[in-house]
């Protein structure tokens, strides 16, 4: 079977899962400016969302460079390398949202911390199921090429 029809690899995966993260981000930044009087509801989901959308998009993005993503996606490697990846990302937006508290500018406020945590979550649970998923298409696949 030729290369172009081979499925996606781990890292393309990665980033195209990631890539949705940064349209939610960038639909959050579109209704604030669009959407005039918000109910409470609302006004918190807009507040929390790019704290989520970045902390999903970030990692599965940043770890779609790493060589270590390119190998048996099911292989302690990249499982590894994707995990190192989420800590950084997550102790940095956790840390700017604490560098925030002493900012005039910008402002703190505990539940993006939580959001910050959901969306490294949900990194985290998108790369497992890209993991098993290609895993599972790659063992249907061999056992086509073998009948």
């Amino acid at each position: 079977m030729g290369r172009w029809l081979s499925p996606l690899e781990l890292p393309q995966r990665l980033s195209a899962t990631g890539i949705i993260g940064l349209a939610a981000l960038s639909a959050t930044h579109w209704l604030r400016e669009n959407v005039s009087d918000p109910s409470p509801a609302l006004a918190l989901v807009l507040g929390v969302m790019p704290n989520l959308a970045a902390a999903f998009a970030m990692p599965l993005i940043l770890a779609s460079f790493s060589p270590r993503t390119s190998g048996a996606p099911t292989g302690e490697g990249s499982r590894m390398a994707f995990l190192w990846v989420l800590a950084f990302t997550t102790c940095g937006l956790w840390g700017w949202e604490l560098i925030q508290t002493r900012s005039e500018r910008f402002v703190f406020d505990l539940y993006d911390i939580l959001a910050t945590g959901c969306g490294s979550i949900l990194a985290y649970v998108a790369c497992g199921w890209h993991a098993r998923s290609l895993a599972a298409t790659e063992r249907h696949m061999a056992l086509r090429g073998r009948a």
